[in-house]
């Protein structure tokens, strides 16, 4: 369990928008200054087969669209895809003219009246070369790589349309995504207002009901095919959400994407609030006349789009898990962070909230992850009470791993005077994980010489006394099934390890060298750490008598004493590695001299599938399962000597290594086959719908 005090993202101070927008109008005259005084130019570089047209119109807006186009040309080569720009000019008056005399490589199209901005907008998409069009305010700048994120959801063909994470200038969250609601005012911006622009629950990438049109992509085809913006809504508002809604209609979905981020100053550009206003009522009049009867077909049920995501037959979890399960953290994670995957392939609209800890950092909490799956900051009971009160029955299925997080689960649930069934509305799961229980035994009788039956029964039926509370259990391996049966009368399911197959590894048996081992060595109490201490003492020494030559590289998060402890001739302490493929196809054997453990090691596992035979003790054997032979050799630790001469074995016997790693890729093959894997997971989600 994580003994660990819950990490806190580090707020921004953010102050309000009123005052953001004075001071970047200020920003803007200090720069229109130092252009005219020092007779410059913004231009932009020419490009000759764009990805994007940017289509911006302007009336009368020459400060901000002024600090625009300077950013905006700043950051062309951090955009990250290649664009024109397009300016259409609704009849401004001398100092925007002035603005445009200053330009380079921007088309720029003079309209001798103010048309309004959807017909400019269609105007500047006529002479576009893009297959994308961007439509942009004069009011807004964009964040580095925010064109090229806006593009990414494009790959899949049903998208049409992607609007980006837009935050007021001094920080508050204007929308992260946008919902309709049968009330006065129909049209709602997700999270606005927040003082967090960061916040969460916004940042993850899905279906919306509209964008803004402050930074609205669309493909250029579709947006011809649906006739541009509507001239209905001239001179402005609501053209953006009614293009968004006939996209819809068109069966073509609308995206929020968080990584494409903009500073949008908001009618910072406009006439009078009380014109604005009024503009807004008239066009949510002609907006309702035209689609109400499709976004509220029955005036007593929820609309189309709900506030979080509007596909109401997509499958809801929410997934529990000490903290953000990433890759390269060892402890059962890398199997979580599969399993979400998981779910999220098969369409499922996945929740991961972190118990004890959350990277602080949105863009680490993502780094290995679907940027589509939410995670949650870390709140230990009171951030899930008050999750599960603002989502009471939104999700369709609790997933929950490992047994102090069920009991967790379970007594949050329980303070609030309610059951499971309360909160969730479909399916239930727990996942064991790991059992302590099994591993507490045989560390008793490794260190104390003697363990209890009894004993172990007793810890496994606490451990588990929660279990009978869930609609399903599931297990990482076949020797925990049997101890869930035993102790709890449990039928589990086995849900291993799964992942993509790498290719065949290009590195053979003469271009490696050396040991590795990978495993999280923080804890001075870990089995990791415990083995690493035996390895180090019982077997290194009789290897590097044999193998001078050779080095043992220890790879995961390593506490600072345990490494000073560790570092000895010939030993490498590399700590943590993001990407340990590298790794896997320069080393010759992987070793993992485990003495006591509960669970499955993914690290075998992965070394196996990446052509890395290894050397295990028989617990692990066991808990794999796996015929000996398959990717692995095993070796009692009981006999160290024993131990280094299948070390010495494995790495100068080039006919056993070779037929090691052939008969491991076929075990990789059959049993962590990715396809199998979400098959059982499908069935466990979703049995009591298609029963």
């Amino acid at each position: 369990m994580w003994v660990v005090d819950p990490v806190v993202p580090m707020k921004l101070e953010t102050i309000d928008p009123h005052y953001g927008k004075l001071s970047a109008l200020v920003e803007a005259r200090l720069l229109e200054n130092a252009v005219e005084r020092n007779a410059l130019r913004i231009g932009f570089a020419p490009v000759a087969e764009p990805a994007v047209s940017i289509v911006i119109v302007s009336r009368n807006s020459h400060l901000l669209l002024g600090l625009t186009l300077y950013r905006l040309a700043c950051q062309q080569a951090f955009a990250g895809a290649t664009f024109e720009v397009i300016l259409v000019d609704n009849a401004s008056g001398t100092e925007t003219q002035a603005l445009l005399g200053r330009l380079d490589g921007v088309t720029v199209i003079r309209n001798p009246e103010n048309t309004g901005f959807g017909p400019a907008c269609n105007d500047g998409a006529a002479v576009a070369r893009g297959e994308h069009l961007l439509f942009l305010n004069p009011d807004v700048e964009l964040m580095p790589g925010a064109i090229g994120a806006l593009i990414e959801p494009f790959a899949d063909a049903s998208v049409g349309i992607v609007g980006a994470h837009l935050v007021f200038p001094g920080g508050y969250l204007q929308e992260s995504g946008a919902f309709f609601r049968n009330d006065a005012q129909i049209t709602h911006a997700y999270g606005r207002g927040c003082t967090d622009p960061l916040l969460p629950e916004g940042a993850f990438r899905r279906e919306v009901a509209y964008v803004s049109g402050a930074v609205l992509m669309i493909e250029r085809k579709l947006f011809d095919a649906l006739g541009g913006f509507d001239n209905l809504y001239a001179p402005a508002y609501f053209e953006d959400t009614d293009l968004c809604v006939r996209c819809h209609q068109a069966g073509r979905r609308v995206v929020y994407q968080p990584r494409a981020t903009a500073i949008h100053f908001e009618n910072a550009t406009s006439a009078r609030r009380a014109d604005v206003d009024a503009l807004i009522d008239r066009n949510r009049v002609r907006f309702l006349d035209r689609h109400r009867s499709w976004l509220f077909p029955d005036p007593g049920a929820a609309p189309c789009f709900g506030d979080r995501d509007h596909d109401r037959f997509a499958l809801r979890v929410l997934y529990i898990d000490d903290t953000v399960p990433h890759l390269d953290l060892g402890s059962g994670l890398p199997r979580a962070n599969f399993i979400i995957k998981a779910m999220d392939s098969l369409g499922y609209r996945v929740t991961v909230y972190p118990a004890y800890k959350a990277d602080e950092k949105i863009a680490q909490r993502y780094r290995d992850l679907p940027d589509t799956v939410e995670i949650l900051d870390s709140g230990q009971a009171d951030g899930l009470a008050r999750l599960l009160d603002e989502r009471r029955n939104y999700y369709d299925t609790l997933w929950v791993s490992r047994p102090h997080n069920i009991d967790f689960v379970c007594q949050v649930v329980f303070d609030k005077g309610l059951t499971l069934r309360d909160v969730i509305r479909k399916r239930i799961i727990f996942d064991s994980e790991a059992l302590f229980c099994v591993r507490d035994f045989i560390e008793s009788a490794l260190k104390g010489g003697h363990a209890a039956a009894p004993a172990l029964a007793q810890r496994a039926r606490q451990e588990i006394r929660n279990f009978a509370q869930a609609d399903h259990v599931v297990c990482v391996s076949p020797a925990e099934a049997r101890v869930l049966s035993k102790f709890g009368n449990i039928d589990a399911s086995v849900l291993g390890h799964a992942f993509d197959l790498p290719e065949p590894p290009r590195a053979d048996f003469a271009q490696r060298n050396g040991f590795l081992f990978i495993g999280s060595l923080l804890d001075e109490v870990s089995p990791n750490t415990d083995s690493i201490d035996w390895l180090l003492d019982a077997v290194w020494p009789l290897v590097r008598r044999r193998l001078p030559d050779a080095n043992l590289q220890l790879i995961g998060q390593i506490a600072p004493e345990i490494r000073k402890r560790f570092e000895r001739p010939g030993v490498e302490v590399l700590g943590r590695i993001a990407d340990p493929i590298p790794y896997f196809d320069r080393a010759r054997v992987s070793v993992a001299p485990t003495r006591y453990s509960a669970g499955v090691p993914h690290k075998v596992h992965m070394a196996i599938a990446h052509g890395l035979p290894c050397l295990l003790t028989p617990i692990l054997h066991e808990q794999i399962g796996w015929p000996e032979g398959a990717g692995f050799r095993a070796c009692d630790w009981r006999d160290p000597h024993a131990f280094a001469e299948a070390l010495i074995r494995l790495h100068t016997e080039p006919e056993e290594w070779a037929a090691v790693q052939r008969a491991g890729r076929r075990q990789v093959e059959e049993e962590c086959d990715p396809v199998a894997f979400a098959a059982v997971l499908r069935t466990l989600c979703e049995a009591p719908v298609f029963a």
